[in-house]
């Protein structure tokens, strides 16, 4: 394929399938991609990790939560 951004195998003269790429991102085996294999590297290269979305979304909810707490707890004026 020799397209830029293709991730070489370590041991192997190949690049990484679609499947490993996408491990690599964290997305579960069960996550189906669409589009053809060049299609399906760049979604996943363009991706935002699964685990790191969660993460920031897990932090953003907590601003959101002690924001609100914070709120409530002022005297009204």
């Amino acid at each position: 394929m020799g397209k830029v951004g293709m991730c070489f195998h370590p041991d192997q003269d190949r690049i990484l399938s679609v499947r490993e790429c996408a491990r690599s991102q964290g997305f579960p085996d069960s996550y189906r991609f669409a589009g053809n294999i060049q299609h399906k590297h760049r979604q996943i290269g363009n991706a935002v990790p699964p685990p790191l979305a969660y993460a920031l979304g897990v932090k953003l909810k907590e601003a959101i939560d002690s924001r609100k707490k914070s709120q409530q707890e002022e005297p009204a004026s």
